[in-house]
């Protein structure tokens, strides 16, 4: 087996943590119509599942040594962070413990995901899995994110708690 050059792991942790900064401060900014408990697990949910997948889609691309890293095992480990983040975000929030600019909150749980990304896609490769899990499995996941947002934005104001 061939060792893996740092750089490479250095460049899908860059465009990694680039999918993960954009995605987070696109979702955080739904934060003007939306409560705090709604926004934090929708935001880093979504980020989770997008910075899974594109740590996961890198590492099998670039890095050439004959293994294959599973999406479903890193992205369950991504999602798994997000809940945890959200979490702690929402007790800090209560506790009035964030950080004033909700920029560094979103930044800062984008570095933490892309982070966990990058490392459980790297630990986990191994040979190629007799099951591997299918593109429509993958496009069902995105589209489920996709609609994800209107479809809260909606029950959200049917009980008052969205809005600007």
């Amino acid at each position: 087996m061939k060792k893996t050059l740092v750089y490479i792991w250095l460049l899908i942790f860059l465009l990694t943590l680039l999918v993960s900064v954009v995605s987070a401060t696109l979702l955080f900014t739904l934060g003007l119509i939306l409560i705090e408990f709604l926004l934090y697990p929708l935001a880093l949910g979504i980020t989770a599942l997008l910075v899974g997948l594109t740590a996961v889609w890198l590492s099998n691309r670039l890095v050439k040594d004959n293994l294959q890293t599973p999406v479903e095992a890193v992205v369950v480990r991504c999602e798994g962070t997000a809940v945890l983040l959200s979490l702690i975000l929402i007790l800090g929030n209560a506790m009035g413990w964030l950080p004033n600019p909700p920029i560094l909150v979103s930044s800062g749980s984008a570095v933490i995901l892309s982070l966990v990304a990058v490392y459980f896609a790297a630990q986990l490769r191994g040979v190629v899995p007799a099951e591997q899990i299918s593109g429509r499995r993958i496009v069902a996941w995105l589209l489920v994110a996709f609609l994800a947002v209107p479809l809260v934005l909606f029950v959200a104001s049917l009980f008052g708690w969205a809005g600007a």
